[in-house]
């Protein structure tokens, strides 16, 4: 429920008996970022590194090879933010493959 006291909005919840100045219809909306985490991974000789990388800036893991060096810690979806400290989340796809290699 909003009210407005002295020209501000805010929220009640009467389950909990609080009021807010926040929205609460705005948490849910609200996109958060999921953590970096930093992998180490071993060229296969076959193989290679066992992923398949799409999209520019920033280029995102498209599958990963079953059996492969990145099975279980790349998964579809991740983002290659950096390859050996370099910064790649704006590099053109073109370079972070030509790290990669």
């Amino acid at each position: 429920m909003e009210d407005e006291e002295e020209g501000r909005k805010f929220s009640q919840n009467h389950v909990t008996q609080s009021t807010s100045f926040e929205d609460p219809r705005l948490e849910g909306s609200q996109v958060i970022q999921p953590a970096s985490r930093k992998i180490e991974m071993k060229r296969d000789p076959v193989l290679g590194f066992g992923f398949v990388a799409g999209s520019e800036k920033p280029v995102v893991v498209r599958s990963v090879t079953p059996g492969g060096p990145s099975e279980g810690k790349l998964i579809p979806g991740d983002q290659i933010i950096k390859i050996n400290d370099e910064p790649v989340s704006t590099a053109p796809r073109e370079r972070v493959i030509d790290l990669v290699r």
